[in-house]
């Protein structure tokens, strides 16, 4: 184990639904010292900023949607109770003291309060396959622009019914990403009951977010070693995958499966930017492989404020800044409208 700050963890949520761990969950964190009139200006102003980002990337798909939109592709619903629960479980205990976790959780308007405080357009709401996204899919239509959905893998031995409920929840545009945390469920990365679900976002060009490197629970880390997605990425050479959790300590061999395959990116969730790799920082700002790496935070788990904060400080050229924080998070989660969808 590394210090707290440079070390991931792999802390999957649902949104009112139930986490990898069988806990129920809803909530996120309240903005903490914001003056009341200051915060909801701003919150009226990022929300009109959204609808508009959100309908112009729907349109074009535009590669970068424009200065000041930036999209925490991790953040969770989570209520204390269920929190509490969650740490009870033995490899989870002092999880919430090594990420200095926000204190504070609630449901979607606490995550917007903080969102509106912090200048974050869209956050990435993580949520179980079954009722946990259906309701996470609610707060996005209640709040247009404000949240997407990320439906994670729970029990990977019902592969088939899986694949059925990313079918039934890609009806709506606002779903976009498929999750699979393997020390969560104890399936592997490259476990073949994932193949189906691999092939199935393959074929609606939905993007798969896998956990990779070393965990912060205290539980076997080879489920989930980066290694294993040489195997995802050569069967589906269409699959567009995004590394979570920011990989380490194996950045310098994620640099070099980015280099050859097109569809891998990396994200910074669960992890302190201040403790980027130097080599990663500097393939970040290269010409060829900027916007292959992004932002996330994991709020409440990792603050989204403290993220955000370390990550605008990081000495990344402008147009890199921009991609990092949510220029390619918009290309890769823009999903278009399918017929009689209801609008994202």
């Amino acid at each position: 184990m590394t210090e707290p700050e440079s070390t991931a963890a792999d802390l999957p949520a649902a949104a009112g639904g139930r986490s990898a761990t069988g806990g129920r969950t809803a909530a996120g964190t309240e903005a903490a010292g914001a003056p009341r009139a200051t915060s909801t200006a701003r919150g009226s102003a990022v929300s009109r900023a959204a609808a508009t980002i959100v309908e112009r990337a729907t349109s074009d798909r535009a590669e970068v949607a424009g200065p000041g939109d930036v999209v925490d592709i991790w953040v969770n619903f989570v209520s204390d109770e269920l929190a509490a629960k969650f740490l009870s479980h033995r490899q989870n205990r002092g999880i919430d003291l090594y990420l200095k976790s926000s204190e504070h959780r609630g449901e979607a308007a606490s995550v917007l309060a903080v969102m509106d405080e912090l200048g974050v357009t869209t956050g990435i709401v993580t949520a179980d396959l079954g009722r946990g996204a259906e309701e996470a899919l609610a707060a996005a239509s209640e709040h247009p622009g404000r949240f997407l959905v990320a439906g994670g893998v729970t029990d990977p031995s019902r592969p088939t019914r899986n694949v059925r409920r990313v079918r039934a929840l890609a009806e709506d545009p606002a779903f976009v990403m498929v999750r699979v945390m393997s020390v969560a469920t104890g399936a592997a990365v490259n476990d073949p009951r994932h193949y189906p679900l691999y092939s199935v976002c393959e074929e609606l060009s939905i993007p798969v977010g896998i956990n990779v490197g070393v965990p912060g629970p205290k539980v076997r880390s080879r489920l989930q070693h980066p290694e294993m997605l040489e195997d995802v990425l050569i069967d589906f050479p269409d699959l567009v995958v995004v590394g979570a959790h920011m990989g380490h300590p194996y950045e310098e061999l994620l640099m070099n499966y980015m280099r050859k395959w097109r569809n891998l990116y990396l994200s910074c969730t669960a992890y302190s930017p201040r403790y980027m790799d130097h080599m990663l920082l500097r393939f970040m700002n290269s010409s060829t492989y900027r916007g292959r790496v992004l932002w996330g935070s994991d709020e409440p788990w990792f603050p989204m404020r403290r993220s955000l904060t370390e990550a605008r400080d990081l000495p990344l050229d402008p147009t890199a800044m921009e991609l990092f924080l949510g220029g390619t998070a918009r290309k890769l989660f823009t999903r278009n409208p399918t017929p009689g969808a209801p609008a994202a």
